[in-house]
């Protein structure tokens, strides 16, 4: 039981009951209680703070708080009770809330509190205070935690913050209520605004990640983009711009390269083919006028004017094979190569090559016909340079469903019994400057051969084993729908022609 320093002969055993009961409420509090008169004297202390202090109840009682625990250390110095903020309570009749301080415990150890004190007043006179507090260093501790935690997170928020404005490329980061965050790239390229031309951060933010490359006002783009995700929810969109104008020419400058070694090494075929006519054409108009008989002229005429005949159709067929055209339109790929073969027919013969045409009937694919002749002629072409001591020529093409879409298409396959390819240029056949043929070749052929084939929504292939009699195996499957673009296309021009 609590003594308050009053007589003991003046407590009935009826205030001893209340006193008790009293107590029992104090001791049952989850923070510890004490009071003090005006002289700073303790009158009453609970269960818990007698605990945390490290004393027994009838230590405290009676006893200056202030000297016994509540003295600290400031600068070196014991500051006096009329410097305690809890003596500031006496002062000014002014409760005092959420203090953070020190108390001693009996062993001379330390803890920190966080504590209030509250003015007992009767009829405005201040006749103590009551003290609460609780053990905060736990609570101090994980404060100081989160501060730095907070910092070191704001740290790296800057770092993170400086890197995206550093990078080369145009960071745009956007939430779902339509808010746009962008770096210095960024805003070099377009602005504020993101192209409108994309629609790849619009796809992010709908959970679709995606990659897309445009042409806006003055250069190209391509754009990278992806959903952010939190918890499996998607909380914004991020799309990564890069600036490859540059690498669009160097592209542009290669294909153009390449389609003019191809139209010289065509047009050398083709003044092959017709110089052997012009030949036999030549010979047969000598012997016209060495021939003094009627019958042997005219037969000779008439073999001199089918020899102009063939000239006619390869001229025909060469005019056929480079009309280019902007628009695409369903072609005939059987027919396409028929013609294209014709124009080889020559060197088949010089070279004692066997040739192969298996041609099944396929409905006509939707393509650019002057770049899908490009890509056949390249493969044939490279057959045929591969089989320089005779050989056979495969030459296949047959409809075929791809059985990962589902969708219908035809595939063409360009085969020969040449030396075959090098495991080494193999790894990095479809690319660039990569070629077999040394110094006869511009290795951008199948570069650009694989692009043509992409841009039309299909894939090429290639299988190839070194040694006499094996080969090489190209395969191009084509959609019969062509890609999404060029379907658009077509459409287009179908409406404009309706119209």
């Amino acid at each position: 039981m609590v003594t308050y320093g009053i007589n003991q002969m003046a407590i009935t055993p009826e205030d001893q009951r209340q006193m008790r009961q009293w107590q029992a409420v104090l001791d049952s509090s989850g923070e510890g209680i004490w009071g003090l008169d005006r002289e700073g004297r303790c009158t009453f202390v609970n269960r818990l703070a007698a605990k945390l202090m490290g004393f027994d109840s009838e230590e405290l009682l009676g006893e200056d708080l202030h000297e016994l625990v509540h003295r600290h250390r400031a600068g070196g110095k014991h500051p006096s009770a009329e410097e305690c903020p809890i003596y500031s309570v006496f002062q000014q009749n002014l409760p005092l809330s959420n203090l953070s301080d020190t108390i001693f415990r009996k062993d001379g150890s330390s803890f920190l509190v966080e504590m209030s004190a509250h003015p007992v007043s009767i009829e405005g006179e201040v006749l103590g205070v009551v003290v609460t507090f609780r053990d905060a260093t736990h609570m101090l501790q994980q404060q100081d935690d989160l501060r730095k935690v907070n910092a070191q997170a704001e740290q790296r928020t800057a770092e993170l913050n400086a890197v995206i404005e550093s990078l080369p490329h145009g960071i745009y980061i956007a939430t779902p209520d339509g808010a746009v965050r962008t770096n210095r790239w960024a805003r070099t390229m377009n602005g504020d605004r993101f192209p409108a031309e994309l629609k790849t951060l619009q796809g992010a933010l709908a959970g679709e990640a995606s990659t897309e490359t445009v042409r806006v006002p003055g250069h190209w783009i391509r754009s990278v983009a992806t959903p952010v995700l939190q918890g499996g929810k998607i909380t914004g969109g991020v799309a990564i711009n890069t600036d490859v104008t540059q690498a669009r020419l160097q592209d542009e400058a290669l294909r153009k390269s390449e389609k003019l070694a191809a139209v010289g090494q065509l047009a050398s075929s083709i003044a092959h083919e017709i110089n052997n006519p012009l030949e036999s054409i030549t010979n047969l108009l000598y012997l016209v006028q060495k021939s003094d008989s009627i019958e042997e002229m005219k037969e000779y005429a008439q073999i001199a004017q089918e020899e102009l005949a063939r000239v006619t159709e390869i001229t025909l067929q060469t005019l056929r094979f480079h009309r280019q055209q902007s628009k695409p339109t369903r072609v005939d790929l059987a027919d396409l190569l028929r013609t294209m073969m014709t124009l080889y027919t020559g060197r088949l013969l010089v070279r004692r090559l066997t040739l192969e045409v298996k041609l099944a009937d396929s409905p006509p694919v939707l393509c650019l016909e002057g770049e899908i002749r490009q890509v056949f002629n390249n493969l044939v072409r490279n057959a045929l340079d591969a089989m320089s001591e005779g050989g056979r020529l495969l030459v296949r093409l047959h409809r075929q469903t791809n059985w990962l879409t589902g969708q219908s298409g035809v595939r063409l396959t360009v085969a020969d019994t040449g030396e075959g390819i090098s495991p080494e240029i193999m790894q990095h056949l479809f690319e660039p400057f990569q070629t077999t043929k040394e110094m006869m070749g511009t290795g951008l052929g199948l570069w650009v051969s694989k692009g043509i084939v992409e841009k039309h929504n299909g894939h090429i292939r290639t299988k190839s084993r070194r040694g006499k009699g094996h080969g090489t195996v190209f395969t191009v499957w084509l959609p019969l729908d062509g890609s999404p673009n060029l379907a658009a296309e077509e459409d287009s021009a179908r409406c404009a022609d309706q119209q």
